[in-house]
């Protein structure tokens, strides 16, 4: 064993990992030179010690998987992290790679490959920490901007009401009759801001995720658009959608406010309207393509972003619709994007993850509504 164990050390004595032979059992028969930088032992003084001494107790029930694992499925690797103490009495997080060479003449050990990971673990606890600050900022501005939207209702209301009052009891000149107009339509594109500040706020706020058939989603949204469909001549075509693991409610708002858009953003004539589906891997692309006025390639990013309009004032809006939209699909695990060219018509694509038990397909077909 001595000779395997000196020709083994002459590849190893210069690695910058900190490299050991431990036997089944876990007791230490070799480390390398490197073994004082990571762990501030002497290789001698852990020569014929447990390893599992070192590991910190709360670690030990998975070192101890991972040694069984490498042990009864031969050779290996398999890699872990834990925490070992060291000499000083501190604790280290070391990523250790362990090789099953006990059948190998010249080994005949298990081979343990240890390095020192404290400075990444220190970022990725840094990187949690922004994370979470970020969440929870997110969170007070979310309640913030709902709590605003919540107490602005009310007093738009007595606005609106009391000019319509003021309107109908006093006698008033074309110029004052319209100067009230103003502040009514005002108070009213605030009211619908608020709303759409209050639908952006709960956005994400929703149940945990159950059977959606996509069919049915889309089924809802038209109906709820149905008056500005009529009224307008829109031809809505529907091809075959999956069933998916998501949240119904929210895909129903996602399908209404991207189908209401492409009504609303015709060109002269019906606006004629498409949604479907593609398998794209471990996820689905479903895409709602249109023929209407479309969007310059400079502003497919900025459309997302809210209070965004690149209408003129003509047309009624808020700049909160695709912003709640892509708040949606990120909230649901997805990715959301628009390919346009002005005058050429748009298609909004998003992805979804495919349900774990595999597709579902309906063949019926939606007609035109």
């Amino acid at each position: 064993m001595a000779t395997s164990l000196q020709a083994f050390r002459s590849l190893i004595e210069h690695s910058p990992d900190a490299i050991s032979l431990i036997d089944p059992d876990g007791e230490v028969l070799y480390a390398s030179a490197s073994t004082t930088k990571v762990f501030g032992y002497q290789p001698e003084e852990l020569v014929g010690r447990n390893g599992w001494d070192l590991i910190h107790p709360e670690d030990r029930h998975q070192s101890r998987q991972v040694l069984q694992q490498v042990f009864y499925e031969p050779p290996g690797p398999v890699r872990w992290e834990a925490r070992v103490r060291r000499k000083d009495g501190s604790y280290s997080w070391v990523e250790s790679t362990v090789s099953n060479l006990l059948v190998e003449p010249d080994v005949q050990a298990i081979v343990v490959s240890h390095r020192d990971i404290n400075a990444s673990k220190a970022a990725e606890t840094e990187r949690q920490r922004h994370a979470d600050e970020m969440a929870r900022s997110n969170l007070e501005l979310e309640e913030f901007a709902y709590t605003v939207a919540h107490d602005l209702r009310e007093p738009l209301r007595t606005i609106s009401a009391f000019t319509g009052m003021l309107i109908q009891r006093m006698q008033m000149d074309g110029d004052n009759k319209e100067m009230a107009k103003f502040i009514v339509d005002g108070a009213a594109r605030m009211s619908t801001l608020v709303e759409e500040l209050l639908t952006f706020a709960r956005t994400g706020k929703h149940e945990a995720p159950g059977r959606v058939d996509l069919q049915h989603a889309v089924a809802q949204a038209l109906q709820n658009l149905a008056v500005d469909i009529q009224a307008t001549g829109a031809k809505v075509t529907v091809d075959r959608l999956p069933v998916l693991e998501s949240n119904e409610i929210e895909l129903v708002r996602l399908f209404q406010n991207l189908i209401g858009n492409a009504v609303k953003y015709r060109r002269e004539g019906s606006a004629e309207i498409h949604v479907s589906a593609q398998r794209r891997g471990l996820e689905w692309v479903i895409r709602i393509e249109d023929n209407g006025v479309g969007i310059a390639p400079e502003d497919h990013d900025r459309v997302f972003k809210p209070f965004v309009r690149l209408a003129s004032r003509d047309i009624p809006g808020t700049g909160l619709g695709l912003a709640v939209c892509k708040k949606i699909v990120e909230g649901l695990g997805g990715t959301i994007w628009v390919e346009s060219e002005l005058g050429a018509g748009s298609t909004f694509s998003f992805t979804m993850a495919a349900a774990e038990e595999g597709l579902q397909l309906r063949n019926a077909q939606v007609a035109a509504v």
